[in-house]
């Protein structure tokens, strides 16, 4: 699977999305994880485009470190 856009809604509703892993993966790292209210992940896996949007913080970022 690879990473379609990754969409981090931050404490405070203020939305940022990203379309490449490392780039996602620094946006977290800035604003720590207590900061982040949700995560909310597409993937493309050849042939359609999954969402994993019900995922914790934690899983989320394994996840993401996975693609």
């Amino acid at each position: 699977m690879n990473l379609h856009s990754c969409t981090i809604v931050l404490k405070g509703d203020l939305t940022m999305t990203c379309d490449d892993v490392e780039k996602t993966l620094g946006i977290i790292d800035d604003h720590g994880p207590t900061n982040i209210d949700r995560i909310l992940i597409d993937a493309f896996d050849g042939q359609s485009i999954r969402s994993y949007h019900e995922m914790s913080i934690e899983e989320s970022i394994e996840s993401l470190m996975s693609l």
